[in-house]
């Protein structure tokens, strides 16, 4: 068995140097993945050091608590998880971001497992594969002591991969690439009825979105708060012509806005009523979004609901 550190990037979400934000956010994420390695690898019988940085601390800061930890131990890896950025796909193109992972050099002991880690993730996410990269300027990789990985999973600013994204997903894939040990057989056949189960809900809800997206671009037309086409396809003319909802308000609108929520992982009576619990689901969203939680739902939040 080896020994290995691993870490999430950056601080958490809110603290100090925090990470990329998007669709995803990449101090969340990457520690959801993170977790889930560490735990994979424990199972496996590795030991496991979590150099992650948990408190608040400038970018400096945060680099030196993480670079301090991982050279505290000698192991077979050092592994940085992150979440790219630089996209701005926040519509979605058809084509996914994808994942990548940086070594220092292409001579280093850890690129044979990079190259494994991106066939993995890329398969098990059905995104992109970026390959490996190399940079001698990432300081995770300059100066820690043990040869060193640093795993971009997806992108936090795309659409399309966050439509396939799952940190879990991504962790197996990230353990399998790096120790090479294949999941057993119940595993296996429990990986690929959840993938099935995953690949039909996804499906499923770009076609709810879609027909969401009629009902809400034909209940503006019909208002008269717009003109446009009526295409299942969310953008700014869709944007535009959305009204400001909140309590009291009521109608088809309202009971699209509703659906779109639910399309966000919330539970909703979608009864055309803007009471009191559809004001705290939205007041929720808002939060989770870094909007202003007010409950009322103006372009900022039609926005976020829309993935625009």
């Amino acid at each position: 068995m080896s020994k290995y550190n691993v870490h999430a990037g950056h601080c958490p979400q809110g603290k100090g140097a925090s990470g990329a934000v998007g669709l995803l956010k990449e101090s969340v994420e990457d520690r959801a993945v993170k977790n889930e390695v560490v735990s994979l690898l424990k199972k496996q019988g590795h030991t496991v050091y979590d150099c992650t940085c948990d408190t608040k601390e400038t970018k400096g800061g945060c680099l030196d608590k993480i670079v301090s930890k991982c050279n505290q131990h000698s192991v077979k890896r050092d592994i940085s998880i992150h979440l790219n950025s630089g996209r701005n796909d926040q519509k979605g193109d058809g084509a996914t971001g994808g994942v990548e992972v940086y070594v220092y050099s292409s001579s280093s002991e850890a690129y044979g497992d990079a190259e494994r880690i991106c066939k993995e993730v890329s398969k098990a996410l059905g995104i992109t594969n970026r390959g490996v990269k190399v940079s001698t300027k990432l300081r995770v990789l300059r100066t820690t002591k043990s040869p060193a990985l640093l795993v971009e999973c997806c992108f936090v600013d795309d659409k399309d991969d966050y439509k396939h994204w799952d940190a879990k997903k991504c962790a197996t894939a990230i353990v399998k690439g790096l120790t090479g040990t294949e999941p057993k057989a119940h595993e296996k056949r429990e990986s690929t009825t959840k993938k099935k189960s995953l690949h039909k809900k996804t499906e499923s809800a770009k076609t709810n979105e879609k027909s969401i997206i009629k009902d809400l671009q034909t209940a503006c037309n019909k208002q008269g708060y717009s003109d446009q086409k009526v295409d299942g396809v969310a953008g700014k003319n869709t944007l535009a012509g959305c009204p400001t909802l909140k309590y009291g308000s009521s109608g088809e609108i309202t009971k699209c806005m509703q659906q779109m929520l639910n399309l966000h992982g919330y539970k909703l009576n979608c009864d055309g009523k803007f009471g009191n619990e559809t004001k705290t689901q939205v007041k929720k969203f808002q939060k989770k979004h870094e909007l202003t939680a007010d409950g009322i739902v103006g372009q900022k939040t039609w926005k976020k609901l829309l993935y625009i």
